[in-house]
């Protein structure tokens, strides 16, 4: 955005610099997934052993990944290894490390949806150091990365609907998968800014109901719903956990158009 007088304005800066945020990952751990919006602020540039130009990010909001099979915790400080809701290790990081994914590309001011290479700081002594120590990072994947802090949207699920009293026969859990059919609609149309009349698609649910895993059609194309919907979606698929006759439903399967309204939901 340019100022009235015709030069750039200056990047918003937050208390240790320009602000950014991820967007969204391309290649990373779903877990990174759920926490999008990622903001953060640019503290300094860092020399690598391999290039000049990686970039510390600062995290005003911590963020957790699952550790991989083999993953030393020993790297990490005691107050950084934090358990899950179901005791499962995490490990809690406040800094990032990035870089342009592509050869010529560089982080600028104004940039919106720049590749990048992404990485967890696991020791924050990293801020102090004059070059960046591998030893002291652990690659989390690729994504993209924009001037400025996003807000993130707050989770709220629609209101179930009403049983009807002519549908005695009605199946538990019918009621959550059509619901989400009509939401994971609804956000794709907004993502992609069109109409959508075909909608065939799958969920995976883990242990507590989380989406990990979406594939199926929607007009043609993947049905990459936006960020937020991912969101909404968890809240919802949570209401089969609260009801034993759903709990233990690890999958659903719905379809939408040319007449078709259907919904399954997969047991364990």
């Amino acid at each position: 955005m340019d100022s009235p007088g015709g030069t750039a304005a200056p990047p918003p800066v937050g208390r240790y610099g320009p602000l950014v945020h991820i967007s969204r990952f391309d290649q990373a751990a779903e877990e990174l997934t759920w926490q999008l919006p990622v903001n953060g602020e640019l503290y300094r540039l860092l020399p690598g052993p391999d290039r000049p130009d990686y970039s510390l990010v600062v995290l005003p909001r911590p963020l957790h990944f699952y550790p991989a099979e083999g993953f030393d915790l020993e790297r990490v400080a005691a107050a950084q290894r934090v358990p899950d809701r179901k005791g499962r290790p995490m490990v809690r990081v406040h800094a990032l490390v990035v870089c342009a994914r592509f050869v010529g590309e560089q982080l600028h001011p104004q940039m919106s949806d720049l590749p990048v290479h992404i990485a967890f700081v696991l020791d924050d002594s990293l801020a102090r150091d004059e070059r960046l120590d591998f030893a002291k990072v652990e690659y989390a994947g690729s994504g993209f990365l924009s001037e400025g802090h996003a807000e993130r949207s707050p989770a709220v699920a629609p209101a179930p609907p009403a049983p009807k009293e002519d549908t005695p026969d009605r199946v538990p859990g019918d009621d959550v998968a059509r619901e989400a059919a009509l939401l994971l609609r609804r956000g794709i149309e907004e993502r992609r800014g069109r109409p959508v009349s075909r909608l065939s698609a799958s969920f995976s649910l883990d242990d507590g109901h989380q989406v990990t895993g979406l594939r199926g059609n929607a007009d043609g194309e993947a049905p990459e719903p936006t960020t937020e919907t991912f969101a909404r979606l968890n809240e919802l698929f949570a209401r089969l956990g609260a009801d034993p006759s759903t709990a233990d439903v690890r999958g659903v399967r719905v379809r939408l158009g040319e007449g078709a309204d259907d919904v399954e939901l997969s047991r364990v």
